[in-house]
């Protein structure tokens, strides 16, 4: 297991801006899009968590919130290695969170090749005190589809893009509040979600970036076209040949008002009683 740094492409959303003022499709009506983080690119065939937790930390780290302040208290001050990062979530185990997934692979990350997904990053981040959140989306249940997965995440985006906006009115603040990337998980990869289109027919296009190394190829041999390269619709192969996916995203408020035991229980937050939605 290598211990080194992928490739890292630096505030590749400030990138995807530029595509967009330099030739905003004609059609689109409104883009909402997280704040700056660093591309993390994998390198094997097993670590794309790792690099999407290394490119969701980077955004945090990055920013100046109260996400930062809370990484920063629990010793989180740089983007940790993958080992680091593997510690990390022992130690979230070993504290009792995400009890149900540590079972699942034996309690046991650190020099191993084993996948993380999004529960592991919730149990990550909820272990250094940072609001983290999962959603579960099954096709197969006949609860949700494709379509209401999207329109679900495009208010994620909506709605810290309009609180932004109150800020900037009432505060008079230069700088945008914080907006969380959201990790994206299906059966066997995940990828990060960096924002949502709506266009003039209604379609909601999400912007997604995938952390294999074709993609930084992409961006390096396309620059310019960054937003094409990311953008996947409900017709898109790459969004609608899976029929689960698991989402981990930043809460807006606190999850419970009972202790933080719970908190240590990772559950889907849309359909849980006592949450609040996405």
């Amino acid at each position: 297991m290598t211990i080194y740094n992928a490739l890292i492409i630096p505030k590749i959303c400030n990138a995807v801006l530029k595509s967009y003022q330099s030739s905003w499709p004609r059609d689109l009506i409104t883009l909402y899009l997280c704040s700056p983080l660093d591309f993390h690119v994998q390198t094997m065939n097993w670590d794309c968590g790792y690099r999407n937790m290394q490119s969701m930390l980077s955004s945090y780290l990055n920013h100046d919130s109260l996400v930062r302040d809370i990484l920063f208290s629990s010793g989180i001050t740089v983007i940790p290695t993958l080992k680091d990062i593997q510690k990390i979530i022992e130690s979230a185990w070993a504290g009792g969170y995400d009890q149900i997934g540590g079972m699942q692979l034996e309690f046991k990350l650190l020099d191993t090749n084993k996948w993380i997904g999004a529960t592991e990053v919730v149990a990550m981040l909820r272990s250094c005190k940072v609001r983290a959140c999962v959603a579960d989306f099954d096709f197969t249940s006949g609860q949700c589809d494709l379509n209401s997965m999207v329109k679900i995440i495009w208010e994620y985006f909506e709605k810290r893009d309009v609180f932004n906006q109150k800020i900037k009115e009432t505060q008079g603040e230069k700088e945008f509040f914080f907006i969380a990337p959201l990790y994206f998980q299906h059966q066997g990869h995940s990828r990060l979600i960096l924002g949502a289109e709506k266009w003039a027919n209604g379609d909601i296009k999400l912007l997604i970036l995938d952390p294999q190394m074709r993609r930084a190829v992409q961006f390096h041999h396309r620059v310019g076209d960054e937003a094409n390269i990311l953008r996947q619709g409900v017709g898109t192969h790459g969004l609608n040949s899976k029929s689960k996916y698991q989402i981990a995203y930043l809460s807006e408020k606190s999850l419970y008002g009972v202790g933080e035991e719970l908190t240590k229980i990772i559950v889907d937050e849309l359909r849980h009683p006592m949450l609040i939605l996405i």
